[in-house]
């Protein structure tokens, strides 16, 4: 009879085989393994993961049953032994502890919604250090007191509140001051605060919006002239969407990862749809203070049987769209291929896209995930070609070694070399072909070439200027404010063609309100049928675009 660690092994090496076989062998291992009997830190993670792995792709009823169980156990077991916790320390496991620092409103978050399993740890940096940070967030009449030498900061807050934690009182310093919100991050990032988490439960979907899929086997290749299933939306409450953001955080946090759409979204701007084969895709909007003023920033994350298993966000303007994949280290192997062709479709339909790009980051560059993994061939096999021609000429010949022979597998230099380009995947000729970064190399051109690189004098009253153009009354407002910011030099560079046309200006205004305090969704369409404004955008990109890379 194999060892508890011999079964645990095999279990995992088997987690993604499929036939009558496997089924019987999947729960004979799971029927021997004894969780007591589980002696390293190495061992628990390769169970969790292969239990894990099995509840999102079970074989049967009853795979997925005592997948389950054992779960719970190996859970409960873990809970009861702090060694064992000790050893396990910031994988992120359910029953375990994590230390990092995570954003202020993440923080924020977590204290309101899971106080008792939230905890300062420590800071980063010297308590010396953090005065300044303190004290430009502070109402200015109270950080006053710093400048008496026999007050610091951190005594000075212990005694305004002392029944409250440090954490506590500089969540509320922050929450309270005035200054924009990424501003505010980024002084939070600076202080360097490292909290703790507990997690206590597992992440997943409530049990009412759950189908469980069960699995012969898995799609590994792309099904050629066969569509997809069509999405179906599933109208959810506040208190299950409220369940999904927070699951989607949890899980996020567990790997110690963050992404803006998914920490900066609310109840009502999020959409879930249910597609085929158990899978859940929930798409992600941010509230108006937090939005891109220019393209739209959205977020999703990938749930299959209920078990959250991908996520990344997508940058969309016009109707091209930049859009990445990540799934969770437990669940690759499974059927990343066919739930990235879900994601594309559901993007595709949803927000009307007829073009998709891919980051290098995405695919290795500087990230060595992306490159351990064979990222690369993801987006290849989904039908995302390299946009430099050398990596064009590379990638075909990669493809035809590969179709040659199973056992090859690029090397990792040539894929260090294949993440030097961008990806594309066109669906519609009349796509869009430029994106918020080839307007950012504009706006840069025109700083250049008509201001003599003086952003004072480009941006001197220039958001008022397009404000009573556009007949915009409450540019002050701050989020009108930051958004008229963020376009006044690109669109006054046209300042003629702009006054002239009345239809243009008006769709800049319903834009605008859109963005500022309105639908990102219904500023995506809008902005869609602006024809006359992306004539103009191709024209400045053509103008005034510079290249910066060296």
């Amino acid at each position: 009879m194999m060892t508890t660690s011999a079964s645990i092994n095999k279990l995992f090496s088997i987690r993604n085989q499929y036939g009558k076989g496997k089924v019987l062998e999947k729960l004979q291992l799971l029927s021997n393994i004894s969780i007591k009997n589980i002696k390293s830190n190495k061992a628990v993670q390769t169970l969790y993961a292969a239990l894990l792995f099995m509840q999102a792709y079970p074989d049967n009823k009853k795979v997925h049953k005592q997948a389950g169980d054992k779960l719970q156990l190996l859970t409960a077991y873990i809970h009861e032994h702090e060694d064992l916790q000790y050893k396990l320390y910031n994988t992120g496991i359910t029953g375990t502890t994590m230390c990092a620092g995570f954003g202020f409103e993440m923080v924020k978050w977590l204290r309101k919604t899971h106080p008792a399993s939230v905890r300062f740890n420590s800071f980063e940096n010297d308590e010396i250090h953090i005065q300044p940070f303190v004290s430009v967030v502070m109402n200015k009449a109270e950080s006053e007191i710093f400048q008496d030498g026999n007050a610091s900061w951190k005594e000075w807050l212990m005694r305004v509140k002392p029944e409250e934690g440090i954490l506590d009182q500089l969540i509320a310093i922050f929450d309270s001051s005035d200054i924009r919100p990424e501003v505010k991050d980024e002084i939070w990032n600076a202080i360097g605060i490292n909290i703790e988490i507990d997690f206590v439960t597992h992440c997943r979907l409530p049990q009412s919006m759950t189908k469980i899929f069960y699995h012969r086997s898995l799609i590994r290749k792309e099904k050629k002239n066969e569509p997809l299933p069509k999405p179906v939306q599933v109208t959810l409450t506040d208190t299950a969407a409220e369940q999904v953001i927070s699951c989607s955080r949890m899980i996020l946090l567990s790997h110690l990862r963050e992404i803006d759409p998914i920490s900066f979204t609310a109840a009502k701007l999020i959409s879930c749809y249910h597609l085929s084969r158990g899978i859940t895709i929930v798409l992600m909007g941010m509230v108006p203070e937090r939005r891109h003023p220019i393209d739209s920033y959205m977020g999703y994350m990938v749930f299959k049987n209920g078990l959250p298993v991908a996520y990344a966000g997508s940058w969309i303007l016009f109707n091209s769209g930049r859009i990445g994949l990540n799934v969770f280290p437990h669940y690759r192997g499974g059927e990343t291929r066919f739930i990235f062709e879900q994601v594309l479709q559901l993007h595709a339909r949803v927000y009307n896209l007829k073009r998709f790009t891919v980051d290098p980051y995405q695919i290795g560059k500087d990230n060595h995930d992306g490159i351990h993994s064979g990222a690369f061939w993801i987006y290849y096999q989904a039908g995302f070609r390299p946009i430099e021609k050398k990596q064009q000429q590379m990638a075909e010949t990669e493809a035809a070694k590969i179709s040659m022979s199973k056992k090859y597998r690029s090397s990792p230099a040539v894929l260090k070399t294949l993440a030097n380009s961008r990806l594309e995947l066109v669906l519609q000729k009349n796509a869009t072909r430029f994106d918020a970064t080839d307007m950012s190399r504009a706006y840069a051109g025109i700083l250049i070439k008509k201001h003599r690189g003086n952003r004072q004098l480009s941006e001197k009253g220039a958001v008022k200027k397009l404000a009573g153009i556009l007949k915009i009354k409450n540019y002050q407002d701050h989020n009108m404010h930051f958004v008229l910011k963020s376009w006044c030099v690109l669109l006054l560079c046209k300042e003629k063609e702009l006054v002239q046309n009345s239809s243009l200006k008006k769709t800049l205004k319903t834009l605008f309100d859109l963005k500022a305090t309105g639908s990102e969704e219904s500023y995506m369409a809008t902005l869609q049928k602006a024809h006359d404004l992306r004539k103009l955008v191709e024209e400045l990109i053509k103008i005034y675009a510079i290249e910066l890379r060296q």
